[in-house]
């Protein structure tokens, strides 16, 4: 089906900022280093300082830095990526790029480059460096898919359990000790393959390639000398959530043994003065249980009051922000701070214009800091107190906007496409662990995250999957028991899977996928799956899901933002959108067996793969944000999914402000 739709062209939004691209074209004779143009997106970085600026932040003898900033890259199509480390070490880096950034950018409806990028940079230079050429670690945020680590020439890592999950990995002091800088050197493969992305399972998305999020450096005592705290973990105490939490301190060495009996740690809230706690140390950790928070405040989603302790030892401490609150359930109702709230939002995926003239209608997983305000206000404008990040684990700079927010968070590993086969493999599951493990390690001090998720639309109706479902959902648990545990399920009432799940979540598209053109079903079926859930009428039976909250995790329809004005409400109109949307609000909002919904999604994205051939709209010239004058209608029109309540430029839709005016009338704690 064609058609060209009617529109009014959209005015550029105010206050819309341009930072300088760069743009080189990499070739080399004779090799597989790809000939391409590469954009360079550059990322703000905070005025005078190249410390982190977001949680958790450090000091004194804790010297840490991004390393962050303008790279050397080169791009390859058909090298082996686990080929051995002196073949890798010789591929060329010729050109330059900004890291973070993603190497495959490019616009909607365009294939992004599958291949490898391998970087180069430079640390440790300069008198005021010292420390760098000493025993450090190294902290990547995100590098994806597939990760190769090389220091000086020395492979120290291979990652293999998702391209979005931060981890860290320590690096020696060099053998000779003089001033030349050392060398960094990393590989990155965004390929799809069993190998060497095994959790790169599909999806319905994008995904990204290269070093997309910030890279630490962070100072470290010699292997054995005392070791300093690596990070603090704080969590409301269980019986005075309000005023009272539990800190766990890990330290930068978890091997070491030659600790005394009882260790003297410093704890100093909000900027105040520091006072003496001791604790115990087993494994590298420390647990300091229930210790009052001077001036405690609660966090709530409409007060989001925020605490900050420094923990420190041996002259060195790291700042960790946190929140008091408590997750709980009243009848099935979710509560927070043991009262009801209905949860009202939207799935958010990390995607946003690239930036520059050259790049500014790319599509890019390296957002600005004033990138992720901006979606911040239209959320919270939107009347949204619930965001799910789908569907991997998410930069710690968006993190902390929703603590700072009072929006509450879902938060999950990457995992959709997984198929029983995935859930039966135990090398498998070993890496979704590992991965389970590294997004609590980077964000497990952040207030807002309500619910730790994964396998999105997995294979629960296979009775054999379920190990690998309670597998992940104990690890959660036993590391964070404050929290729910939970994933998206598709299988809806057959899912078998249940009884590992604190809160059950549905996926469906009444309306959209199934009877389409039926107004009265979505009302009709989120009624029926909310009573199977509190009846106990699922496939996994009644103990399963009697007394826990239920939540629509995604549900939507899909409108093309130019198909503005039409009078009836044919499928891919904003009308028909607008119409099954606010219907399935209603219902969420309506019924008190659903505790909660998040629409899918909040803005239009750029699709897999297979969409994203040559499938562009055609573009008016001349116009930005570019509008289309033609579309081939396909499931995925234009390689993008239509289903935001804003364009992918951040230009609402109909749906937006009548769903922001149902949310803003219903997200108020009560």
């Amino acid at each position: 089906m064609l058609f060209t739709p009617a529109f009014t062209p959209r005015r550029r939004r105010k206050g819309s900022q341009n930072r300088k691209a760069m743009a080189a074209e990499a070739r080399e004779r004779g090799g597989t280093l790809l000939a391409m143009m590469i954009t360079i997106f550059l990322v703000g970085v905070a005025a005078g300082s190249d410390a982190p600026r977001y949680y958790p932040k450090f000091s004194g003898a804790r010297n840490v830095r991004l390393l962050d900033g303008i790279w050397q890259i080169g791009l390859y199509s058909g090298v082996d990526a686990m080929a051995p480390a002196k073949e890798i070490l010789k591929l060329a880096t010729p050109n330059m790029t900004a890291v973070p950034s993603c190497f495959d950018q490019q616009g909607m409806g365009e294939l992004g480059f599958r291949g490898t990028a391998v970087y180069r940079t430079y640390f440790g230079r300069g008198n005021d460096s010292s420390w760098e050429r000493q025993h450090v670690r190294l902290q990547f945020q995100a590098c994806s898919f597939y990760c190769r680590i090389f220091v000086d020439g020395i492979e120290i890592e291979h990652h293999l359990a998702g391209g979005y999950v931060a981890f860290h990995r320590d690096v020696p002091a060099p053998a000779k000790h003089d001033d030349e800088p050392r060398k960094l050197f990393v590989l990155a493969d965004n390929r799809f393959n069993a190998t060497t992305a095994p959790l790169h399972t599909g999806g319905d998305f994008w995904h990204f390639g290269g070093l997309m999020r910030s890279v630490e450096l962070h100072a470290m005592p010699a292997p054995a000398a005392t070791p300093w705290v690596w990070r603090a973990y704080v969590l409301p105490t269980t019986n005075a959530p309000y005023s009272a939490v539990d800190i766990s301190v890990v330290l930068t060495n978890t091997s070491w043994s030659n600790f005394p009996h009882a260790v003297t740690f410093t704890l100093a809230f909000d900027g105040g003065a520091p006072s003496n706690h001791t604790a115990s140390v087993s494994a590298g950790v420390a647990s300091l249980l229930d210790v009052q928070v001077p001036d405690a405040r609660v966090w709530s989603t409409t007060a989001p009051n925020l605490h900050s302790v420094a923990v420190g030892l041996e002259g060195g401490a790291v700042i960790e922000r946190f929140g008091l609150r408590s997750f709980g359930v009243d009848q099935a109702r979710l509560t927070v701070n043991e009262k009801v709230l209905k949860l009202v939002g939207y799935n958010h995926h990390t995607q946003w214009p690239g930036q520059g003239p050259t790049a500014r209608t790319f599509v890019t997983a390296s957002p600005t800091d004033a990138q992720m305000d901006e979606d911040i206000a239209l959320l919270k404008m939107g009347g949204t107190n619930y965001v799910r990040g789908a569907h991997y684990p998410q930069d710690p700079r968006w993190l902390d906007r929703l603590d700072e927010a009072g929006m509450l968070m879902w938060c999950e590993t990457l995992g959709p496409g997984v198929s029983v086969q995935n859930t039966k493999d135990p090398a498998w599951v070993q890496l979704q662990l590992t991965q389970l493990d590294e997004m609590l390690e980077n964000a497990l001090n952040h207030t807002a995250i309500l619910t730790w998720g994964w396998f999105n639309e997995g294979p629960s109706a296979n009775n054999g999957s379920c190990p690998a479902y309670k597998a992940m959902a104990d690890r959660a648990r036993v590391r964070d028991p404050t929290r729910f545990q939970t994933w998206a399920d598709s299988q809806k009432d057959k899912g078998m899977c249940y009884e590992h799940a604190t809160l059950i979540a549905y996926n469906d598209y009444p309306g959209w996928y199934t009877c389409e053109g039926d107004l009265s079903c979505p009302e009709r079926s989120w009624d029926k799956y909310a009573s199977s859930v509190a009846t106990g009428q699922t496939k996994s039976g009644p103990a399963a899901t009697i007394g826990k909250p239920f939540v629509i995790s995604e549900t939507g329809a899909g409108g093309i933002y130019e198909w503005d004005a039409n009078t009836t409400d044919a499928k891919w109109t904003l009308k028909y959108q607008t119409e099954i949307v606010t219907r399935d609000v209603d219902v969420a909002i309506a019924n008190s067996n659903i505790s909660g919904i998040t629409i899918w999604h909040f803005f239009d994205f750029k699709v897999d793969d297979a969409q994203e051939n040559n499938t562009a709209c055609q573009y008016i010239p001349d116009m930005f944000p570019p509008n289309c004058s033609y579309i081939n209608i396909t499931s995925r029109p234009g390689g993008v999914n239509h289903k935001g309540v804003v364009d992918f430029w951040r230009r609402p839709k109909p749906a937006y402000q009548l769903v922001a005016a149902k949310y803003n009338a219903t997200s108020k704690q009560r």
